[in-house]
Order: structure tokens, then sequence, then C-alpha cells
């Protein structure tokens, strides 16, 4: 044991602990927005009006089911309301609610304060069973851990389930020192709070069931660690029941939402496109979890870990039985999350969470242990000045990845693994860090207004714009309808929607690019504002469907007009060395108009989207009237039309 504190040094500690968490959580808060937090605002806002209206089953606004981080940012909006001239709640929150870029940063202080506060509770719960100096240590790597500050600081539960569950299981570890039903009453709450908080943290009671089994077994205490485990399981679902208002009004028609939302919403158990080693998979497999949470551990971590690793050879004899227990515990701990998380093929780093908390108190024991090995080689009066001294550099070294990545703290990677420019070859990278910046950039052009934009994360992109905005579809139809279309690095890596239609785009030089250390991760690209979409029977099958076109500078009009027509197709098959693609009009009477001439080469290749160009020209014989656009499938062979594509209704009038 490096450190022995006293309480009045623990409690001295503790409040560092707590400004250390805060100092790195607070900086910057409102400056962007991630992936998943207007569903969380929002669901906030429908929390807060269930509450004031009396409509507690409205609290249900998920199946996560989010309560915990609800109930601080529901606290947050109330009292931002009492501070406000608005005329009720509703009207309060339905104005903030409009302005997401300008509520986030306040949202964002529930889930700060709460794992903040989380550092201490793990830090007080540890002493006992590792040590002062693991405590110390563990409680300071997760503090400043790049990856659980980067999720601590925006709205989402998976950083603070992550941090209750540990609680829970540090609480429970407890009765291995002596009975105690203050933990486990301690454990049952930070359990049901976990459960509360975010999916799939409701399994910390099967891990506390676990530990109850195998400490019967060995202790051959069977009544004291049922009734324990028992009483912790009805604590918790006590704890669940009381701070869930939905809860106290239909529990089973909310248990059973939950269950229902969590399939059909959350797609639990069901496949998910995610990039891995290179390859999309909607599996990627047991390797997963492995090689992506090794991509997000700082180099103090990984030499702690390391440092664990060799330390039974050298340094076993020096703990206690308790101690070990513990260890064992915490890694027993991380294989069943592990294999928890793989019972789903729906796989993403932050899906274990839970994991980073056992990790950095295991790495804190390599480190510790580390330190006292240094400090026995020393003269005594040494001692004390060295030990502190390495692990105030241990901190700093924990903390400079968060600080040199301010404020997308997420960007940061493991650097012996290429860091961010590796990560992006190898596992999903991006949680909207750099939209914001894309936004701006649309902004600020000319006649913004009157722009269009097509966006894979519509929801996120929509709040920061002035702009209109389109699907982003997976014909390509909206995106070709916008006046510019943004990608952003995790699409890239997966070519959302399709191939077809990023591989249309990212042929083009970008209008703006948004780079991190050298490596782009969100693309700005003009795109034609198609003038006249199509629905989806303009097709002649084995060749393309016609998603529609534009004519610059204007339609033709009248007799002797030539204009540029532009047509937008997704090819379903090849398109023969015989065949082409002409335009012309139909008179009343059937009879076909105009000359075509395509612009340049087509590269036609099946399964892409292409946008084929050509100008066509009305004779100056042509007789006034209503006529209709024609494209046929032409073969070049015998100059004769083949097929054409049906349903083009647009009447162009010739004067």
């Amino acid at each position: 044991m490096v450190f022995s504190f006293s309480k009045s040094q623990a409690m001295i500690i503790s409040a560092g602990l707590l400004l250390l968490a805060l100092s790195v959580r607070l900086p910057y808060l409102g400056s962007y927005m991630t992936i998943d937090e207007v569903k969380w605002i929002e669901g906030a806002g429908q929390f807060t009006l269930g509450l004031s209206q009396g409509d507690l089953f409205a609290t249900y606004w998920h199946f996560f089911p989010g309560i915990t981080v609800t109930w601080g940012e529901a606290t947050v909006l109330w009292s931002q309301y009492l501070t406000s001239d608005a005329p009720n709640l509703a009207a309060f929150v339905e104005a903030q609610l409009d302005d997401l870029p300008h509520l986030v940063g306040s949202m964002r202080l529930s889930p700060v304060l709460i794992t903040a506060l989380l550092m201490v509770g793990i830090f007080w719960l540890t002493r006992s069973l590792l040590g002062d100096g693991v405590a110390l240590l563990g409680a300071a790597l997760l503090a400043v851990d790049p990856f659980f500050v980067g999720h601590s600081r925006i709205v989402n539960g998976d950083a603070a389930a992550a941090g209750l569950m540990m609680l829970s299981f540090l609480a429970f570890a407890h009765l291995w020192r002596r009975p105690s039903w203050n933990h486990v009453f301690l454990a049952g709450v930070m359990g049901g709070l976990a459960a509360l908080t975010k999916l799939p943290a409701p399994i910390i009671f099967a891990w506390l069931a676990i530990l109850a089994l195998v400490s019967a077994v060995v202790e051959r205490r069977w009544r004291f660690w049922l009734t324990a485990l028992i009483a912790a399981g009805t604590v918790g679902a006590v704890t669940f029941l009381l701070l869930f208002p939905a809860m106290w009004v239909a529990p089973m028609e909310t248990l059973r939402l939950m269950y229902v939302d969590a399939f059909s919403v959350g797609e639990l158990g069901e496949g998910h496109d995610t990039f891995f080693l290179g390859q999309v998979s909607d599996d990627p497999g047991w390797l997963f979890y492995p090689v992506a949470i090794t991509y997000r551990l700082t180099l103090p971590v990984m030499v702690g870990l390391l440092a664990l690793v060799v330390w039974p050879w050298f340094g076993r004899g020096k703990i206690t039985p308790l101690q070990q227990k513990t260890l064992l515990a915490l890694v027993g701990y991380l294989f069943f999350i592990w294999l928890v998380a793989n019972a789903s093929p729906k796989k993403l780093d932050r899906y274990l969470m839970a994991v980073i908390p056992p990790l950095m108190l295991l790495a804190g024991f390599g480190l510790n242990w580390l330190i006292a090995l240094m400090a026995g080689r020393l003269h005594r009066p040494t001692q004390g000045v060295i030990i502190i001294a390495a692990t105030l550099l241990i901190i700093a070294a924990q903390l400079w990845p968060v600080i040199a990545n301010y404020p997308y703290v997420l960007t940061f990677y493991n650097p012996l693994l290429g860091g961010f420019s590796g990560a992006v070859q190898q596992v999903p990278v991006g949680w909207g860090e750099g939209m914001e910046q894309a936004t701006a950039w649309l902004n600020a052009q000319p006649n913004a207004d009157q722009l269009k934009v097509s966006s894979w994360y519509g929801d996120l992109v929509r709040p920061y714009l002035k702009i209109s905005t389109t699907s982003f579809s997976s014909s390509g139809e909206g995106q070709l309808e916008a006046d510019y279309v943004i990608f952003y690095i995790n699409q890239a890596q997966r070519q959302k929607p399709n191939e077809a239609v990023y591989t249309y785009f990212r042929e083009k030089e970008p209008v703006f690019q948004v780079d991190y250390r050298g490596t782009p991760y969100v693309w700005v690209y003009a795109a034609p504002r198609m003038q006249t979409p199509l629905d989806g029977d303009a097709v002649i099958e084995g060749r393309a469907r016609l998603l529609g076109y534009n004519w610059q500078p204007a339609p033709l009009d009248q007799p002797g007009d030539s204009a540029q027509l532009t047509l937008f197709l997704h090819t379903t098959g090849p398109l023969p060395d015989n065949e082409t693609l002409r335009a012309a009009l139909t008179a009343p009477d059937g009879r076909l108009w105009g000359v075509w001439e395509t612009i340049e080469p087509i590269a036609w290749q099946p399964d892409a989207l292409i946008a084929w160009p050509g100008t066509l020209t009305l004779p100056t014989d042509a007789s006034p009237g209503d006529y209709k656009l024609v494209v046929q499938l032409i073969d070049k062979n015998i100059d004769s039309e083949v097929i054409r594509f049906p349903h083009l209704d647009t009447v162009l009038a010739i004067k």
C-alpha cells in the first residue's frame, strides 16, 4: 500500500477528485451536439411537462429508460423556467426545445454532475477493498479518462450507468469484509439507479447474484448471502419504482412498453451495420469489443494493466485475501459484461462502457504496485516525495489526452494503435463532432434561407440550420433535391445510405471539409437541386430508374430553343455498347420533336447514381402546343427506340 489516508485526508482527496472531474467536464459544454442528444433532450421536455401537468405516464419517453439523467435535466429546465418571463411551463419548454443548440449546454449539467459525484463514491468504496493508493489512482484515472469523460459531458446515460453499476458492485463486495446492511442497501439503491439510467444496466443484479452464489459456496453461508441478494434486489426494485413516475400509475404497461420498444425501437437482438477492421458487418463478432475498447485506452492505463499482468509473478504475496478476492471479482466482472454485450449483434464501443470503471481500478492497482516497487528501492527520506510526484505524473498523463482533444474529447484514440487516423481505418468513429462547423459554413452562404440541405444525421443538423432540409434517402432523391449534402465520418466508413449514393458524391470535390489532425471527417458537397423529381414508376427493367431531371437555364418554351437537360438515374443493370438514352418532346399528335446531343461520355455501371447531361434543341418548325418529355432507350445499330421510361407526365407549353 503506497498511501494510507486519515479520514480528513480522504475528505480532502474526495473534494479534489470532485473538482478534477468537474474541471474536465464543465468547459465548453454547449459548443456542439452529438447524435443521440436531440432524443434525450426532447425526452426531458416530455418528462418535465408530464410531471407538471399530472400526466405521469408521459414521463415514460424511451425504453432506456433514461430517468436518472432526465430528473437532472428536468430540474435544470424547471430552474430556468422560474427565472424566465414565460407565461407558463409548457410555453417555456416549447421555446427551449426550439433552440436546442442554446439549450444543450445546460442539459449536459445533469450527466456532468452525476458522473463527477460517482468518482467520490468509487474512491470511498474502493479504499476498504483495495487500499487507499489503488482507490486514489483508480478514481483519478476514471475521473479524467477521455472515453469516460467524453460520454460524461453529453446527454447520454452510458457513463452514468457504468459508474452506478460499479458502485453497486463495490458496495455488495463490502460484505466480504463484514455483514453490513448499509452496504446491502447501498448496493440496491445504486443498482436501481443504474437500471433507471440506461440498458443494459439491470444486468448488475445478475452479477450480484453471481457474487452471492460464489460467496455462499466458498463461505458456506447460504442464508446470509441469499438474504443479502434478495434485500439488494428488493431495494433496487423499490428505487426503480419510486423514481419513475410512470411506474406509479401504470407499472405493468410501462414495463411492457420498455420490453416491446427495446426490440421494435432499439432493435435489440438485431444486426446493425458496423464498421470493423475495414469491413462492414451486421455482426462484427466477439473480437469487436476487445479491439474497440483497446482503441479507447490511454498510455497510463495500458501501463497499469500491463503491470497487473506481471504482478502475480512478482508481488502477489504482498496483498490481503480481501484484495485478492476483489481483484478476481473485477476481472470476472469484465468478462461478464463482455459476454452479455456479445449476446446482441448490434455493437458500439459505448455499449461496453461498464468495463471502463473496473479497468481503471485494475490499472490503478498495477500502477500503485509499480510506485510501491520503485519507492521500495529508495531511501526513506525521498520516498514520500517520489510517491507523490509519480502519482501526480500519472494523473497528468491521463489528463493530457482530454486537454489535447478538447472539446471533442471523444476523438481521442489510443496513440499506440495509430490514434484517430488509425481508428478511422478499423473501428466506428464519430459522434457528431464537427457537424456544427459544417452548419455554420452553410448558414454563412449567400441566400442561406433559400437553400436546401440533406444530411445523414438530419435531426442533429436541423436545429443549427437557418436552411430547410430534405431527406437523406437510400435512392438518392433527397440528396439530389438539395443544394448541399453533408457526409459524416461514420457514415463514410459504412458507405451510407448505400455505395451508389456515397460514390456519386465522394467522387466530387467537397466545398467544405472539417479535418481532425489531418484526417477529414465532415464533408459538404454541392448537390444539383433536382428540379423535377419523379415517382418510383419511371423504370426500365434491367437498365435504370429515372429519379428526375433538371433544365438549364430553363425548360424549352418556344420553337428554336435549346436547353441543357440533365437526367438523374439510378442504374440497375449494364448498358450494352449498342444502347444509349435519348430525350425528346412528344407533341399532342404523338410525333417526336427535338435534337438530343449528349454533352459528355457517360461512365455507366450497374447499381450507380449517375447524371446524364445533354442538350435538347427544338426545331424552328415545331408547332405551338402542350408537349411532354420523353426519355427513350435507343438501339444505336438501327437508330430505333427499344423502350421508353414510363410515367413522365410533365407538360411543357410551347408557344
